[in-house]
């Protein structure tokens, strides 16, 4: 009894010892800078501030870029950063707050992979247990973990083993199980957008691929697309807002579809081989020695142990490894500028890797003895290699340790040495700003620009998601620019007195990209005043009812089957 409640229990402890093998470097004490780094950090802070103010689903951090704020929320999911906030609403250190959160990740992305493992190998636990530690142990996922600081990736790495299982149920296996492939694809949305679009065109792709195939079995082509109506409605909270803000204002996000080349983030052939983690290596963009040349073995398999579906994940990850260098014509490919950088294609290519190394290990045509000291050694390889890698991490000095404030995490001439027309720490590359601001965020500081000649008072900008303004009259075509950056669902009240009278749409300042109200027609008022926050609108309202009520339909017709 105790040894089956032990075998029940095996993958748990695995991964877990495999999670705590990975995060060996966080007993140095220190957290690097990496580009994303304290733009997480500072995220994670935001959120937990903002819920203490009572603002649980925040569309705009209002206290970021000094007081300007930065409606990151809308554009980059923060659904998962609930954990790390509710921790330090609870006071836990931001520091312990981050590695916590690491952990965490780690562990839930190795049983994901060994449950993908499990279904692709047979439940074979040797071969599933080989294939988390080349997963996880991989010179990228450690780049992403310590060095890069990305936490959308990071989580990726959770959903996109899920994602593959139920992709291959809908289109090879069990066409009833669409919750899998449901729940992978909208946990890769609200972990990594990128991520998820990459997975999509490469799910797009294998459709194609045996498009005549499901053309035949209407019922797997209707769950497919029912799946895909019903992840719209479930993610809609987020996508809906998204799409809104895109396509309603021009950000800098905008410039990253079709309009650059890739070649200048390209890397070298070279580097695809260079498996260093310490600090001689800024950033590692190499997937490593073992998800490089494992999956080789494949190509030597029988034949007849060869499918579809593993020649795909084999032959798209190595072209999409091929596509990160500078050998790949990105200037004929620039549909893909939305990746921001090459070496995204990492991320999709080191789990297909994993996957297809796992299989391959599987079905060598080895006698059983020598099978096993061929694990036995690659075990041990593995494991020694690994430990040198993560020594390289161990020794990289880092500059944020327990000490360090919140406060001093955004403060970017500290930890930069330098300053910025934004507060880098906060925003890292201002994404989500307005594209082509003319404005220095950091000295312009709060005035507000107007044309009108009524006395204006400024009566209360105590809080950092409005201001009321009294006036002595308002007239048409009068304007007033806020230090605020604009997001679409910034409203003004005009009031007189407390009685309001009138909502006013806000719109950007096409020169600074700051919130801007135009006052329509002339307004006889005793006592007039302008009240301006951020109201949010009426899509971000019904998009999230739409999710609620699809989750809710989902738990009840779950509880309906069981």
């Amino acid at each position: 009894m105790r040894q089956k409640s032990f075998m029940k229990f095996q993958p748990i402890i695995f991964c877990l010892v495999i999670t705590i093998f990975l995060c060996l470097p966080f007993l140095n004490g220190q957290i690097s800078i990496g580009p994303d780094t304290s733009f997480h950090l500072n995220r994670i802070e935001a959120l937990s501030i903002a819920i203490r103010s009572g603002d649980f689903y925040p569309r705009v951090f209002f206290e970021q870029n000094f007081n300007f704020g930065y409606g990151s929320p809308m554009f980059y999911s923060f659904f998962f950063l609930y954990i790390p906030a509710l921790l330090r609403i609870l006071g836990v250190n931001l520091f312990y707050t981050y590695q916590i959160f690491l952990f965490g990740s780690c562990l839930f992305a190795s049983l994901s992979m060994f449950y993908c493992a499990s279904y692709f190998l047979k439940n074979k636990p040797v071969y599933s247990y080989i294939t988390v530690m080349v997963y996880i142990l991989n010179c990228f996922y450690m780049s992403d973990f310590y060095k890069r600081g990305a936490i959308g990736e990071v989580l990726a790495f959770i959903f996109i083993p899920i994602t593959i299982v139920g992709i291959y149920h809908s289109l090879f296996d069990d066409k009833s199980k669409n919750r899998i492939l449901l729940f992978g694809f909208c946990g890769l949305l609200l972990s990594h957008n990128i991520s998820f679009v990459l997975m999509v065109i490469l799910y797009g792709i294998l459709i194609l691929l045996n498009f005549k195939k499901l053309l035949s079995d209407k019922k797997r082509c209707f769950n497919i697309i029912l799946t895909a109506i019903t992840g719209f409605f479930l993610t809609c909270f987020f996508t809906l807002p998204l799409l809104q803000q895109m396509t309603g204002s021009r950000y800098s996000i905008n410039g990253y579809f079709g309009t650059l080349s890739l070649s200048d983030y390209a890397m070298n052939f070279g580097s695809i081989f260079d498996f260093r983690t310490d600090a001689s290596n800024y950033l590692c963009d190499s997937v490593g020695p073992f998800l490089l040349f494992i999956p080789l073995l494949y190509f030597f398999m029988n034949k007849s142990k060869k499918t579809q579906f593993m020649n795909f994940l084999i032959i798209s990850s190595y072209l999409m490894i091929f596509m990160t260098t500078n050998l790949f014509p990105w200037k004929f490919f620039t549909i893909f500028s939305f990746l921001q950088f090459p070496t995204r294609l990492l991320i999709p290519a080191s789990t297909f890797l994993a996957i297809v190394g796992g299989y391959a290990l599987l079905n060598l045509n080895l006698h059983e003895t020598y099978q096993k000291i061929f694990n036995t050694i690659l075990i041990s390889i593995l494991t020694v290699v690994s430990m040198i890698q993560l020594y390289g991490i161990y020794s990289t000095y880092g500059i944020i340790t327990p000490i360090t404030t919140p406060a001093e995490i955004k403060n970017d001439l500290q930890f930069l040495g330098y300053e910025s027309w934004y507060n880098i720490q906060e925003l890292s590359t201002p994404d989500y700003l307005p594209m082509n601001a003319n404005i220095d965020y950091r000295y312009y500081g709060d005035q507000i620009k107007t044309n009108s000649t009524s006395t204006l008072e400024i009566i209360d900008s105590s809080s950092t998601n409005s201001y009321t303004l009294k006036v002595s009259q308002l007239k048409k075509n009068e304007y007033f620019v806020l230090p605020k950056t604009f997001y679409i669902g910034y409203v003004a009240e005009i009031k007189d007195g407390d009685k309001v009278v009138c909502i006013l749409d806000a719109v950007s300042d096409q020169d600074s990209g700051l919130v801007t109200i135009r006052i329509d027609k002339d307004y006889v008022l005793q006592n007039p005043s302008l009240h301006i926050y951020y109201k949010g609108t009426s899509l971000q309202s019904l998009s999230s009812y739409v999710s609620i009520f699809t989750l809710i339909f989902i738990l009840f017709s779950t509880k309906r089957q069981g």
